[in-house]
C-alpha cells in the first residue's frame, strides 16, 4: 500500500513548477523517485509563491521530507504558524556543508521542524548528531548515452571565481560545456547527463562545499572517468570515504596543479586504465548509491518501509 509523502525543496534553485521540480541538494526528480520507492503519492512543499500546499493537505501526508531546509527554514515557519501541530514523522536532508569557504549555514533554524537529520557532509552528521548521508544519483536520468565523447576533459559547473582563478593556474586546455536546460525539468537533466557522457574525463573543479558534491556521482553513473579535487579540510576527509582513487574516480590536490596536468595527459593516453575506472565508478553508483536506495533508507528509517 502506498504512502502519501510531502516533498519540499528550496525553489529559489529551480523556480519551475511541479509536477518534475527540482530539488538543488541533487534530489533530481524527488517527486518521481519517492513514488517508484513507496508506490503511493507524493506532493509538493515549499514557497507559497511556488508551491501552495494547505496545512490541511499536510495533516494528511505520512511523512515530510525537506530537501534543502537550510535555504528556507524561515520561510517556511511563517508559511505553516502551526507546523508544531504536524505529528507524521518529518525529516530533512541538507545540501550544504555548515562551514563553506564563503559562508556557514545556519542549521540550528531547521532543528525544531523535523525528527530527522540527514547531513550530506559526514563532519555535520557528527556535529550535529544526525544521519550521515551522501549525495546520490537518480540512475534513471544520469545513465551512459551509448555515444563516442566528443571532448577529451571538460567541465560544467558554475564558474564563480575560486573555479575561474583554479582554471587561470592549471594551464591545459579544458572544454567548458554550456549549462543546458529545458521548459522540462527532467529534459534538462536527460540534456545533463548527455553532457556528462560527451568527454572522456569530467574534470570537477574545486567547490566551495567541503564535501562531494553531487557533479561526483551524478559525472559517474554516465560511466564518465572523474577528476576530483581532494577535500584538504581535516573534519572533511572522511567525506572521501566512499570511493577509492583509482579505482572509482581519481583524487587530485588542488594545490598541485602540474601533478594535475601529469594525470590528465597520463589518463588520455592509456585509454584501458582510464575505462576500467570509469566502469567501476558506474557499477558503485549504480549498485551503491543511488538515489532510490537513499530515499529507501529515509522511508524505511521513517518506519515507512
Amino acid at each position: 500500500m502506498g504512502h502519501e509523502v510531502i516533498a519540499g525543496g528550496d525553489p529559489r534553485a529551480f523556480p519551475i513548477p511541479w509536477p518534475g521540480a527540482s530539488l538543488s541538494n541533487g534530489i533530481e526528480f524527488l517527486s518521481h523517485t519517492v513514488q517508484r520507492a513507496t508506490g503511493g503519492a507524493v506532493a509538493p512543499l515549499g514557497r507559497q509563491t511556488y508551491y501552495n500546499v494547505s496545512f490541511e493537505c499536510l495533516k494528511q501526508a505520512d511523512l515530510i521530507i525537506l530537501s534543502s531546509a537550510e535555504h528556507y527554514a524561515p520561510a517556511l515557519t511563517r508559511r505553516y504558524p502551526r507546523w508544531s501541530e504536524l505529528r507524521m514523522p518529518k525529516v530533512a536532508w541538507y545540501c550544504e556543508s555548515f562551514h563553506r569557504d564563503d559562508r556557514d549555514f545556519d542549521f540550528a533554524s531547521c532543528r525544531p521542524l523535523v525528527d530527522r537529520h540527514y547531513f550530506p557532509a559526514i563532519q555535520d552528521a557528527e556535529e550535529m548528531h544526525g544521519e550521515w548521508l551522501p549525495f546520490s544519483a537518480d540512475v534513471e536520468v544520469f545513465k551512459p548515452n551509448g555515444a563516442s565523447p566528443i571532448h577529451s576533459v571538460a567541465f560544467l559547473g558554475t564558474m564563480y571565481p575560486k573555479r575561474a582563478e583554479y582554471l587561470r593556474s592549471l594551464r591545459i586546455p579544458i572544454s567548458l560545456l554550456t549549462p543546458v536546460s529545458a521548459w522540462n525539468t527532467r529534459r534538462s537533466f536527460e540534456r545533463l547527463a548527455s553532457a556528462y557522457s560527451s568527454t572522456q574525463i569530467f574534470l570537477n573543479l574545486p567547490a566551495l562545499s567541503r564535501l562531494l558534491v553531487t557533479k561526483v556521482t551524478e559525472v559517474m553513473a554516465c560511466r564518465t572517468m572523474l577528476l576530483t579535487p581532494e577535500l584538504d579540510h581535516p573534519s572533511a576527509l572522511g567525506n572521501m570515504a566512499p570511493f577509492e582513487s583509482g579505482r572509482h574516480l581519481v583524487y587530485y590536490a588542488a594545490n598541485k596543479p602540474a601533478q594535475l596536468a601529469e594525470l590528465i595527459t597520463h589518463y588520455l593516453e592509456h585509454d584501458e586504465e582510464r575505462e576500467a575506472i570509469a566502469e567501476a565508478g558506474y557499477q558503485s553508483v549504480v549498485n551503491h548509491h543511488n538515489l532510490e536506495q537513499s530515499l529507501t533508507r529515509i522511508l524505511r528509517e521513517s518506519g515507512l518501509s
